[in-house]
């Protein structure tokens, strides 16, 4: 999969830092109450009340098959779009936006079938940035549960 230049929201979970393409993120947040949903998949924390209207929230550690942490005060809801509408993740801090050129990118050395989240590897300095296809994180067949309009 080719991944372009462009601009990314980093954040960190487990203190290793990810990225995903700003176009998708709509707005961050402080962590909020969430309100759990029975019978709901491991990775989804619950929904939460965005200015009137209900939305779902990841666990985006747990998604990542990453063992689940309390909440921090540096703890964050990043709001991103999906197939189903916005969707809340859970993340363990948001850090900055950064420009990553198409040279800084090089697609995940790790094939699709077995971690198919991380799409690219972005390199700045001698940091790696994992970055993550959000669409496919949140996808419609596994997110169809929780289409809440």
């Amino acid at each position: 999969m080719k991944v372009h230049g462009g601009q990314y929201l980093t954040f960190k979970l487990q203190n290793r830092s990810y990225g995903i393409e700003i176009e998708s993120v709509r707005e961050i947040n402080r962590m909020s109450e969430i309100a759990e949903v029975p019978e709901a998949p491991d990775f989804v924390a619950g929904v939460m009340n965005l200015r009137g209207k209900v939305i779902a929230v990841v666990d985006l550690r747990k998604r990542l098959k990453m063992p689940s942490a309390e909440a921090t005060k540096e703890t964050c809801i990043v709001v991103v779009e999906a197939e189903i509408g916005h969707v809340g993740v859970i993340v363990d801090s948001v850090q900055e936006v950064i420009h990553l050129q198409s040279s800084q990118i090089e697609p995940s050395p790790i094939s699709e079938s077995d971690y198919s989240f991380v799409k690219a590897i972005g390199k700045m300095e001698n940091n790696l940035i994992m970055l993550v296809d959000i669409s496919r994180c949140l996808s419609k067949k596994d997110m169809l549960l929780l289409e809440v309009a």
